[in-house]
């Protein structure tokens, strides 16, 4: 095909990697360009950054891809592994949010489901993680970095996964896999955060139920308007951070409702 003049083709350094698709570590089926053929004169006119590589692809990548632009490797990596991601992304919350032994109630259906869903996350998983092959184009050799594996910290606890550190945090701290994964994408993908951010709003969610159950209540049993007691309460406790709101309360009932009280009887 004379459109692909000019292009290298991508060769893996060690036989283990031959026939492997250079994106998620499947059998290679296929060819990728970098960049695409059909954008060749394109690169060559402009001078943006590419590469002229024919890299052996699986077949699902090579339909991914198709969609891309991008004229360097890591480019059309990027994108091959955010399709991926996307297209099975049912499947990976299945994995980060199951694990085998949670099966066991489940009618079969559902299990079947489920396990399903486990075998498929795992093995997108595995195609995200991979990090291509050492490879030789144009006569030059080139190592792929094996990028130090990412840790997952849970206050000190380091998992490999983030699929580990969810089971492990929403156990030891007793928050559902759901909330805690969204709380995680939500405070900077930090499960320190996300637990602190969690613990603060079921504390505040707490205070406002006990401020709500005790302000009623002291407003019915001194016959005073329920806002007026609310409001008053509010402000005492933005005034000294350390009192309670049976302290507040106490103290309005001193300051207020029983010098009150006394002039009506009086």
């Amino acid at each position: 095909m004379a459109a692909e003049s000019g292009y290298h083709l991508l060769v893996p350094t060690y036989s283990s990697s031959f026939n492997t698709c250079f994106y998620c570590g499947c059998i290679a089926a296929e060819f990728d360009y970098a960049p695409p053929v059909q954008y060749r004169d394109f690169y060559l006119a402009t001078k943006e950054a590419s590469e002229f590589l024919k890299i052996p692809t699986c077949g699902e990548c090579h339909e991914h891809l198709k969609a891309c632009k991008a004229g360097t490797l890591e480019e059309r990596r990027t994108f091959a592994k955010d399709k991926l991601a996307k297209k099975y992304a049912k499947a990976l919350t299945i994995y980060e949010m199951w694990s085998e032994n949670e099966l066991n109630d489940l009618d079969f259906s559902l299990r079947h489901s489920i396990e399903a869903g486990l075998t498929l996350g795992e093995e997108t998983t595995e195609r995200l993680r991979y990090p291509g092959f050492d490879y030789e184009a144009a006569e030059h050799q080139q190592s792929v970095p094996y990028n130090t594996p990412k840790y997952f910290e849970v206050f000190g606890d380091q998992f490999t996964t983030f699929r580990e550190a969810l089971d492990f945090a929403s156990k030891a701290y007793r928050i559902p896999k759901n909330t805690l994964k969204e709380y995680f994408a939500d405070n900077n993908n930090s499960f320190e955060e996300a637990i602190h951010a969690i613990h603060k709003e079921v504390a505040e969610k707490e205070f406002t139920k006990q401020l709500k159950t005790l302000c009623n209540a002291f407003a019915k049993k001194h016959k005073q308007p329920i806002i007026f007691v609310h409001k008053q309460v509010e402000r005492y406790l933005s005034e000294n951070e350390e009192m309670t709101i049976p302290e507040a309360l106490e103290h309005l009932f001193l300051t207020r409702v029983m010098p009150q009280q006394k002039i009506i009887k009086g």
